[in-house]
Parts: structure tokens; C-alpha cells; sequence
């Protein structure tokens, strides 16, 4: 319960009366304005109507114009731009085959060779190469060696010696040389119970292909004369044409054969190989011959075994250079040949060794050296071996070739 005296109730306070407040001062009347000054109207330009005329508004305003932005002048055109190429290269090109992507190509990993499983020696079969994917470009080439063996021989030497002659005298003929490809002097000994003889010759080369002639000119039918030659005009001079590039021949290739024979059976076997018939390096000569055993010697020989045309070599004059050509350090007679009737054609040169040795014929064309087989003759008198002078209104017209260099 509460402790001590209530408290009495205050009295409630009289509000006071409020002042009157005092009135308000009359604000005193603005000033008027004075009239805004009117612009002076501009001179329309030439085609435009007046200003003012026909415009609503006050007397002496005129309306403005809202200007563009030139920022909008410049959005608009490559906005158009974008959209026509865009048309173009996803509508246009699809349809008249436009740039493709192009397609992926595939990697083929390498794949070992297709080679021949087995090798066939006569009826056996030997395994062949296997080579793995590393070798992937190996061919096998069927190589062009062929072997016979002959046997059931009474004499095998005596049969190799006659093959050995076929050859040499075959055409193109064979020479004797030895595993370098040098020619070979003396024949093996043919006697023996066993031995081996080597022959090659050169293999040509393919001819290179002729170009195309020009187109021949149309003879005249019969009854039809041959137009004019028009000799007023002068024949035009041939441009000069740039000399060939010179052409790859491929490598020199050799036929040889090597027969080998031992008691009661020959071995023959021919291959294809790589290389050069040599000449042996020159002896020093036991005699030397002169021009007239030279001339004696071609005089000796057959047209046909100078490679001549003709039944007789009385078919032909000889006539001998004084310039000693040199060939494998083995000085030559260079003896020409022209026909012994007018209009003495020039026949062919020929080079005769001094130690009596050999005898070449050089190619007019290419001037190449090609070695004859001769047996060495230079017997005779001294009549056979003097050469008749050719009259002078006959002599050939074309000048013997100069040494060293054909026609």
C-alpha cells in the first residue's frame, strides 16, 4: 500500500488570450515590363516562302527547327551496309555455291611394303624380305640376271672359246675385259680344266624424242603450175633460237657375260650393269709405224671392216694429217678418207696408234671414238702405200675436220 499522503489535483491553467496581430503592408504594384525588342527578319533564300506567312504565333517570332544530329547520318548508312552483307554471304552465296569450308583430310599412318612373300629358285621356294612400316617405300625389283648351265660337256674349255668367238664377232660385237670393264689384250687360257671369261659391250641409250616437223607443204596437182616465187621480196633471217638445256641420259649401261666352265659343264650368265669400257694404259711401244705403214694398214683392210660402204678399198683415197693426235698419252696417225670418184665425198677419220695397237674411227657426228679389230698389216710396197694426189678441179669441197674436233 502506498506510504504517505496523496497528492491534491492541480488546478487546470487558463490559456491566455492571443495578441491581434497587426495587418499586413500592401505590397506596392510591379512595374510593367517594357516590350521585347522584335529581330529583324532575314532574307528567306531563293525558292523558300517568305517567313511569317501563313505560321501561327505572335507577330514578329518565328519557329525554329529541330536539327538531326549528324552522329544519325553516319549510324544509318553502316547499319545498311551490315545488313546487305549479311544478306549477301548467308542467303545469296549458299544458294549459287559460295566458299565451303574445306573437309578435314584424314593422316594415313604408314603401312609396311606389299613385297613377295617367297623368292623361287627353281623348285624350291626361299622366304622373302619383310621389312616393317618404317621401310613403307621398299619395291622389290625383279633383278635381269639370267644363268644357263650347259653340262654333259666332252670339253668344256673348247666350248667356251667358241662361245667366247661367237661373241666377238657378233653384232654389236663383244670385248674381252676384265672386272673393272678394261679391255682385255690377250685371250685366257682356253686349255685349262677350269677358268672364267668376261665380255661386255655398250648398251645405247634411248634416242631422245624428235620434235614435231613443220606441217609439209601441199604439192601441186596435175595440170595445175606451181605459183611464182616472188624473188622481189627478201627471205626473212632466222631468229636465233636459245641452245637446249642439256638433257639427263641416265647412267652408262653395260651387257656382260661371264662364262665359266670347269670339267664337263660352262656357267653362262648375262647381266645388266653400270659403267664404261675402258682402254688399258698404253705400254711403251716395242717399234713405232710411220704414215706409210699407216696408210699401208688401212690400205690392208676391207671397207667393211672400216665400217665402210663398198666392195674394195681402191673405192676410196687416203689422205694423212701431219698433226699427231693424242689419245690416253699414246700418240696417232690420223689418216681421211674421201671417195675415189667425183664429187670425192668425205668418207670418214680414222687414228692409227704408232705402235701399231690400235685403230679408231672417229664419229664425224658426235666425236666419239669407236675401236675397230684389225690384225696389225703393214706389209707392202712402198707403190701401194703412196698416195695418188687428186687433181685440182677435184679436190672435195668440204675441208678435212680439224684435229681433235669432227666435221
Amino acid at each position: 500500500m502506498p506510504f504517505g499522503k496523496p497528492k491534491e489535483p492541480k488546478a487546470p491553467k487558463e490559456k491566455k488570450p492571443k495578441k491581434p496581430k497587426p495587418p499586413k503592408k500592401e505590397k506596392p504594384p510591379k512595374k510593367p515590363r517594357p516590350p521585347k525588342k522584335v529581330k529583324p527578319t532575314k532574307k528567306p533564300k531563293k525558292g523558300a516562302p517568305p517567313q511569317g506567312e501563313g505560321e501561327e504565333g505572335q507577330e514578329g517570332e518565328q519557329p525554329q527547327k529541330k536539327k538531326l544530329p549528324l552522329l544519325l547520318f553516319i549510324i544509318v548508312p553502316v547499319v545498311v551496309a551490315a545488313l546487305a552483307a549479311a544478306l549477301v554471304f548467308f542467303v545469296i552465296l549458299p544458294r549459287f555455291g559460295g566458299p565451303k569450308d574445306p573437309e578435314p583430310v584424314a593422316t594415313e599412318e604408314p603401312q609396311p611394303p606389299e613385297l613377295p612373300e617367297e623368292l623361287k629358285v627353281g623348285e624350291v621356294s626361299v622366304p622373302g624380305m619383310a621389312l616393317e612400316a618404317d621401310e613403307s617405300g621398299a619395291l622389290a625389283e625383279l633383278a635381269k640376271t639370267v644363268t644357263y648351265t650347259y653340262t654333259n660337256l666332252v670339253d668344256a674349255g673348247k666350248a667356251a672359246q667358241t662361245y667366247t668367238n661367237q661373241l666377238r664377232t657378233a653384232d654389236p660385237a663383244f670385248s674381252l675385259v676384265d672386272e673393272e670393264f678394261v679391255r682385255v689384250l690377250d685371250d685366257p687360257d682356253f686349255s685349262t680344266r677350269s677358268g672364267m671369261v668376261l665380255l661386255a659391250r655398250t648398251l645405247p641409250k634411248p634416242e631422245p624424242e624428235a620434235e614435231e616437223s613443220s606441217a609439209p607443204t601441199e604439192e601441186p596437182k596435175e595440170g595445175e603450175s606451181e605459183p611464182p616465187e616472188d624473188s622481189a621480196e627478201p627471205t626473212a633471217t632466222p631468229e636465233a633460237t636459245e641452245p637446249p638445256e642439256p638433257v639427263d641420259e641416265g647412267p652408262d649401261l653395260l651387257i656382260t657375260v661371264r662364262i665359266t666352265w670347269s670339267e664337263g659343264q660352262c656357267v653362262v650368265t648375262a647381266d645388266e650393269e653400270e659403267g664404261v669400257i675402258t682402254s688399258p694404259p698404253p705400254e711403251p711401244p716395242a717399234y713405232s709405224i710411220g704414215i706409210r705403214e699407216a696408210e699401208s694398214q688401212i690400205r690392208s683392210m676391207t671397207p667393211a671392216e672400216l665400217g665402210l660402204s663398198g666392195a674394195s678399198i681402191e673405192d676410196y683415197e687416203i689422205f694423212s694429217e701431219d698433226i699427231v693426235e693424242t689419245v690416253d698419252d699414246m700418240a696417232y696417225i690420223k689418216l681421211n678418207l674421201y671417195d675415189a670418184k667425183p664429187p670425192y665425198a668425205f668418207a670418214g677419220s680414222y687414228l692409227m696408234a704408232v705402235d701399231g695397237k690400235r685403230l679408231y674411227r672417229l664419229d664425224a657426228t658426235t666425236g666419239e671414238l669407236v675401236e675397230l679389230d684389225f690384225t696389225l698389216n703393214i706389209g707392202g710396197s712402198e707403190e701401194e702405200a703412196e698416195p695418188s694426189a687428186p687433181p685440182e678441179s677435184s679436190a672435195p669441197e668440204t675441208a678435212a675436220p680439224e684435229s681433235g674436233s669432227p666435221e
